[in-house]
């Protein structure tokens, strides 16, 4: 054997050189000589007491500064802790006033909502009365006029139907339950050549009655013809149809009507198209008669 603890090999002596040199006897060599080292420290550190204290107090220093820079860090720790409760408490209010203007702006939007359910219905309203006055039909018992000696008319016309031609027929009326009967005509007409201008155009007509034997003919009275201001500012146009200017068409009837007589240029249609009209209002426009039984010769629908 050569010698070394731990190795059990047998050498020749004259491969001895070679066996030393060998990894295995080296490794072997490595290991005893480390484990000598080992218990020599250990015989060392346990004969003098005071390298133990000297290495308790260098760990003891070793935790002192862990302790002081965990504490930094728990210091820290606790600041940001402190900056993050503000940052929250800075966010609940400003989501706190969020959520309060988000239910202000919902009973804007609620109140919001009721007003334009009011115009619609407010505007279905309207057009239901529209419709009425459209499909309405004129009664069948002659009209009368009133105490003041007028008769007044509502014409439906929408704003996009006046730019087309029409033509309506009043009911009859009577100028009293035993005077003269009449009827009117409202239509669209269009003068040709320079003026090239469209307008509104009124005529009468006297239909035969029932106590034409007892009235007096031709029909003497001037008849008023009013468009009424809607907007109440006293804008109404008015202008009159002088029965002596063609005295044949008023007057007895020997047919159930005369020819109609009115005035061609009542006014321009044009007041009637405008979408700002006074005249025209909700889709009804009103004609109103007036017969001068006491020739004051001048009327004002005011």
């Amino acid at each position: 054997p050569c010698g070394l603890p731990g190795c059990t090999e047998l050498i020749k002596w004259f491969d001895m050189g070679a066996h030393f040199l060998s990894m295995k006897h080296q490794t072997i060599l490595s290991i005893v000589t480390t484990d000598i080292c080992i218990r020599k420290k250990h015989t060392s550190d346990t004969a003098n007491p005071f390298n133990v204290d000297s290495n308790i107090q260098q760990e003891l220093m070793a935790i002192n500064e862990n302790i002081d820079s965990i504490s930094s860090a728990v210091d820290n720790s606790l600041e940001d802790c402190k900056r993050l409760n503000s940052e929250r408490d800075h966010i609940q209010t400003k989501n706190n006033d969020i959520l309060q203007q988000g239910k202000e702006i919902g009973k804007e939007l609620q109140s919001g909502n009721e007003k334009f359910k009011k115009c619609m219905d407010g505007h279905t309203e309207t057009e239901k009365q529209i419709d009425d006055a459209k499909n309405s039909r004129w009664p069948t018992k002659p009209l009368v006029l009133d105490m003041n000696d007028t008769i007044t008319f509502p014409i439906a016309k929408q704003p996009n139907d006046i730019n087309t031609p029409f033509s309506i027929q009043t009911p009859e009326f009577c100028t009293s339950s035993w005077g003269y009967k009449l009827v009117a005509r409202v239509c669209s007409t269009y003068i040709s050549g320079e003026e090239h201008q469209e307008y509104l155009s009124v005529y009468v007509s006297l239909l035969r009655g029932n106590m034409d034997s007892i009235l007096v003919f031709p029909f003497p009275y001037d008849i008023y013809v009013c468009l009424c201001d809607q907007s109440k500012q006293k804008n109404d146009i008015v202008s009159v149809i002088k029965t002596g200017d063609n005295v044949s068409v008023f007057n007895r009837p020997s047919s159930d009507r005369n020819n109609e007589f009115g005035i061609v240029t009542f006014c321009p249609l044009k007041f009637l198209k405008d979408p700002g009209s006074i005249y025209l209002k909700d889709g009804v426009f009103f004609i109103r008669i007036f017969i001068d039984f006491l020739n004051v010769g001048s009327y004002s629908c005011a």
